[in-house]
């Protein structure tokens, strides 16, 4: 069955075909170009373009397909270990090379260890067609409802440099999902440049300040809300496994406090 693979389970992904690890002989993560994960706890989701240029042209509709294979090959004979876990192509649909959830993919150094990592196809010339922003969100969005991400982005405008909280080590206690420019400075603004991070508010992405703790200040006032509706958890304004089950417990779907749109 195709889809998304998390930890031995196929996750369909609604309105996006996608290649499972294995699928198609090309489609497989080369073991250089990974390991296996150190934690149970997938915290982040990072957005990536493959060639990171700015500006960008959005194009409307979709592309020339057989781009997300041209990506999966270049990585496994690449001798530089880099890759991650899920190509989207431009006319859509995408290849997940990876269990998600039992793989570490090395596409963003610090935050690989408990961070997703999603290439979106970019052409020459910073081309970006629609249908593949439109599903990087899609697959966003089911990676958050499967994983217990909550649905978080940090708060426009890009300030032209990466975000302390996760330059320095990662972010270890930082949840949502981010650009690979929110963790160095090596690729820039076009990686995944403007739109596909507007695409995700555009969803219902709630936005914090992350680097003002703004995440940590609105989570520990949801987990005091929680504790007092007689749910057990600690409130260090982290919103962990234990809080995605307090969630849920209190009715939230899939434990995330902001629901994204169809």
């Amino acid at each position: 069955m195709p889809g998304l693979l998390i930890g031995g389970k196929h996750v369909l992904v609604p309105g996006v075909e996608i290649i499972s690890p294995g699928e198609e002989p090309w489609a497989t993560l080369h073991p250089s170009d990974g390991r296996t994960r150190p934690t149970r706890w997938i915290r982040q989701i990072t957005l990536h373009t493959t060639k990171g240029e700015w500006p960008q042209v959005i194009k409307p509709g979709s592309g020339r397909d057989g781009r997300d294979r041209r990506v999966a090959d270049f990585w496994r004979e690449s001798p530089r270990q880099s890759a991650a876990h899920i190509v989207v192509d431009n006319d859509g649909s995408a290849v997940c090379l990876a269990d998600i959830l039992e793989v570490e993919a090395y596409h963003a150094t610090v935050v690989n260890r408990w961070s997703v990592g999603i290439e979106t196809y970019q052409e020459a010339g910073g081309v970006i067609y629609q249908a593949a922003i439109d599903s990087t969100v899609r697959i966003v969005v089911a990676l958050c409802r499967a994983l217990g991400i909550q649905f978080q982005i940090p708060a426009p405008p890009y300030h032209k440099q990466p975000l302390m909280v996760l330059s320095r080590d990662g972010g270890p206690a930082t949840v949502g999902i981010f650009g690979h420019r929110d963790v160095t400075d090596n690729r820039g603004r076009g990686d995944p440049g403007d739109a596909i991070m507007s695409a995700v508010q555009a969803a219902g992405a709630e936005v914090f300040e992350f680097d003002r703790a703004q995440d940590r200040i609105a989570w520990r006032e949801r987990q005091r809300e929680l504790v007092s509706m007689g749910h057990k958890l600690l409130v260090d304004g982290v919103p962990g496994p234990g809080t995605v089950k307090a969630l849920k417990a209190a009715g939230y779907p899939d434990g995330l406090y902001r629901q994204p749109r169809p």
